[in-house]
């Protein structure tokens, strides 16, 4: 399986403080990639790590064989490297569909002379744009709700709404970090197969930070578990129960409450 994003002896160092600490990873074309660990282990600096909000201290970040180290998060957005957050930054004072439509590529292009004097094309344009992030909509089951203000959704919609953000953008690897979280169980069975449906569909490589296991070990193709900045396992979701390192660094014992 070809690797699309790779991390070579990656370490990043705030003062005296290793975030993380010459990590190696992976990302496998096709694959849904989970990141797990205790708190302060360094998921989120991973994902800042490579979405441009940080750069490496040490180490080399690869993206389809580029070193992407110093890039800005816009430009590694229009490479294709997309994220949500653990907390929503929607603009809730806009609705479901302006929030995605400012997202796409195309939207913010249009020039003054072009929609002065073009017209026809430009009213194409648009109706084209609109369309494709009515169908990202469509994907995560908010299509219904364009014309609703974003702060009014309930909170698990709000999530789906930054996915459909985040897909706007063209991406093809996309970033979730704790998706699920103020989901209930339904909603969180929804959600999976939303995501299953992006990873096979739509060919697009998920990189997820989840806290909630069961949901971690039914999705994932593989695991990798950070623990102080540093890179205890990795593998399938049976390897990662069963491995000694991962259920000392979280319980010293109890698998289910990993």
């Amino acid at each position: 399986m070809d690797n699309v994003l790779e991390l070579e002896k990656v370490s990043v160092k705030f003062g005296g403080l290793v975030a993380l600490n010459n990590v190696d990873m992976t990302v496998r074309r096709g694959e849904i990639l989970s990141i797990i660990g205790p708190n302060g282990a360094g998921k989120t600096t991973l994902f800042n790590l490579l979405t441009g909000i940080y750069q490496p201290t040490s180490g080399r970040i690869i993206y389809k064989s580029r070193v992407i180290n110093k890039l800005k998060p816009f430009k590694r957005v229009g490479l294709g490297i997309a994220r949500t957050f653990q907390n929503t930054r929607l603009l809730k004072n806009m609705t479901v569909l302006e929030n995605v439509l400012v997202a796409h590529a195309e939207c913010n292009g249009e020039g003054l002379l072009q929609s002065i004097f073009a017209r026809s094309s430009t009213a194409k344009r648009r109706a084209a744009i609109v369309a494709e992030c009515t169908q990202k909509l469509e994907v995560v089951g908010l299509a219904h709700k364009l014309d609703v203000l974003a702060g009014s959704l309930p909170y698990g919609e709000q999530r789906l709404l930054e996915i459909a953000r985040a897909l706007a953008t063209g991406c093809e690897i996309l970033l979730l970090d704790e998706p699920a979280a103020g989901m209930n169980a339904a909603e969180k069975a929804e959600l999976v197969k939303k995501i299953r449906q992006l990873s096979k569909e739509f060919n697009i490589e998920i990189i997820l930070i989840e806290h909630d296991i069961g949901m971690i070990m039914d999705i994932s193709d593989r695991i990798v578990v950070l623990n102080y900045g540093q890179k205890i396992a990795e593998g399938s979701a049976e390897e990662i129960q069963n491995n000694p390192d991962v259920i000392q660094a979280y319980l010293g014992g109890e698998v289910e409450e990993l």
